[in-house]
């Protein structure tokens, strides 16, 4: 009897759902008649002529991909929130999941959902999510428990099959977890990052290589062939403020052919004050690139190398204008009296500029400085006697 029942209940929905189909296929049909109606009363109307039908043909594709468009935007919106809602609830729920594993209530294998886990992408990034929320890195136990986690539900090879996603930004997600996790074994697919041609994806894989390689955290360097950009430098600086990082001797890389790795050990010699790496810096003072050189000549002076002065003073005429102008400023910085009569004859140049920076440094060099200006005002000519007066003026 159950059997006819069934049976009676599956003929009943295959005529219900036949009826729907039939009543939308004629709903459709009648759609396309009174659309079909109006295009052919609109060309009679309308005089022959290709343009009028032109315009008639694009106002109807307008309205149709409108139709279409609008249901589109709306099931994605929907759908977004839908995904949305999703995650953050479970998100809350794995959440104290996590928490109650961290307070010892439950243990690796008394974590529920491990079979969701194991078949759905989605609780897989939201755990992964979760894991890096909570682990902030403030206690080591708490951190190698959560890391311990990470392994266990072998979460890894979701984050190491984002490596090899087309994407970048799915490639950048893939860094961010595996250097936060400190797992290595992927560590050459990272580096190859380096040679790649988009910026946030090369900035990614140095952030994660400095995390990565705890020794040798500056090691990317050493492979660096893509313009290394200023942008770049103010992340891994950054970086370097924000964590606990191993400085190291960034004068081993002044050698790199790379200019841009170059210039930027040289500003780190500078900011972290690495005064031992001032001779290697001094070599440097030759150097083809004239943007190094100006770099070279700002770390000597902010290294207070005084036995830089001497070096600088060699090559001021071989120098164009902007470091002839650096070398003047790094020699008023230092204050050095010794060396007022060299800035003395720079007075003598036609150059506006030089006479300018030459009258600052002597000015900073203190009162000698400022009596030898004033006894060179008396005589000096128009031009000169106001930069004096400028350089003098006490309310500047």
């Amino acid at each position: 009897m159950d059997q006819y029942i069934i049976l009676f209940d599956f003929q009943e929905l295959v005529s219900s759902t036949l009826a729907l189909l039939i009543a939308v296929f004629d709903f459709l049909s009648n759609l396309i008649g009174r659309l079909q109606a109006v295009i052919n009363y609109v060309f009679e109307s309308l005089p022959y002529n290709a343009l009028n039908r032109l315009i008639v043909y694009m106002i109807l594709i307008f309205f149709v991909s409108l139709i279409i468009l609008l249901p589109t935007i709306l099931i994605s919106k929907l759908y977004l929130a839908y995904q949305k809602t999703r995650y953050n609830q479970i998100h809350v729920k794995y959440s104290q999941i996590i928490i109650d594993y961290l307070i010892g209530n439950k243990g690796v294998h008394d974590i529920n959902d491990r079979d969701k886990l194991k078949s759905s992408r989605f609780h897989r990034n939201v755990m992964i999510d979760v894991l890096m929320a909570i682990d902030k890195a403030e206690n080591k136990a708490v951190s190698d428990r959560i890391r311990a986690l990470y392994l266990d539900l072998k979460l890894n090879q979701e984050s190491i099959r984002k490596l090899d996603k087309f994407s970048w930004n799915k490639k950048i997600f893939g860094i961010r977890e595996l250097s936060h996790m400190r797992v290595k074994s992927e560590n050459q697919k990272i580096i190859s990052f380096q040679q790649k041609n988009n910026d946030v994806l090369r900035i990614e894989s140095q952030m994660g290589l400095i995390k990565l390689l705890p020794y040798v955290p500056f090691a990317f360097l050493d492979s660096q062939e893509k313009p290394f950009t200023v942008w770049e430098q103010i992340n891994v600086f950054d970086l370097i403020r924000k964590n606990r990082i191993e400085i190291p001797e960034f004068h081993l890389w002044l050698e790199h052919w790379n200019d841009s790795v170059v210039m930027f050990c040289l500003d780190m010699i500078r900011i972290l004050k690495q005064k031992q790496a001032a001779p290697k810096v001094l070599e440097l003072i030759y150097h083809d690139n004239d943007y190094v050189k100006g770099k070279v000549i700002k770390t000597l002076i902010d290294l207070e190398s005084y036995e830089a002065i001497s070096k600088l003073k060699e090559i001021y005429y071989l120098e164009e204008l902007p470091n002839q102008l650096n070398i003047l400023r790094s020699i008023g910085q230092l204050k050095m009296e010794s060396e007022i009569n060299f800035l003395e004859d720079k007075l003598k140049s036609n150059e506006f500029k030089i006479r300018m920076e030459a009258c600052k440094s002597i000015a900073k060099i203190g009162e000698t400085g400022v009596a030898r200006l004033n006894a060179l005002s008396v005589n000096a000519d128009e031009e000169l006697k106001g930069i004096i007066n400028h350089v003098l003026d006490p309310r500047i």
